[in-house]
């Protein structure tokens, strides 16, 4: 009882299942095919003082029994722009455009990806954060969904256990 208690409501380990992520968080990150292990920071510690940069967890918002993790590039009050890459408008926050991991540009992507669609910008509403994949090519985050609901996040990716030797905090690997 007391470990189900304290992976509900502390911490949990869970294992990287697709390529979204990468090269932050990898399903086959090694020569012996292991998946990267995650030490998520759950309940209401997890959801405490999210910021940008943050790799969350969290319900998705069109399959709520489903549970996805992005890295959160815009939190409530920041515009954002939905273009594959990275999103947040540099008048709001001072930082520079990452590209592709591939060192490839990115390109002008439309909400949803129909053509019906304006590209414009979005400013991300209160109680809200706008989440992307660091592998945009096999992403499907808030470019296609919207910005999520702070009620919808389950916890924070705090360190990722490679090996028996590794464990280290969840960074930004794309740079």
């Amino acid at each position: 009882c007391a470990a189900v208690f304290f992976r509900d409501h502390f911490f949990t380990i869970d294992s990287v299942n697709g390529s979204s992520m990468a090269p932050t968080l990898s399903p086959t990150a090694h020569e012996t095919g292991a998946k990267d292990r995650i030490f998520i920071q759950r309940g209401i510690l997890g959801r405490s003082d999210i910021q940008r940069g943050d790799v969350i967890t969290f319900w998705k918002p069109h399959k709520q029994s489903e549970i996805s993790i992005k890295r959160v590039v815009g939190v409530e009050g920041d515009t954002v722009y939905p273009h594959r890459g990275y999103a947040c408008d540099p008048e709001v926050v001072n930082s520079r455009r990452v590209e592709g991991v591939d060192g490839l540009g990115s390109r002008e992507w439309t909400l949803g990806g129909d053509g019906d669609v304006e590209v414009g910008k979005v400013v991300v509403p209160t109680g809200h954060v706008w989440v992307e994949g660091d592998n945009w090519r096999r992403s499907y985050d808030s470019r296609d969904f919207g910005p999520v609901s702070l009620g919808l996040v389950d916890g924070r990716a705090r360190w990722v256990w490679r090996d028996w030797l590794r464990l280290q905090p969840v960074g930004d690997e794309r740079e």
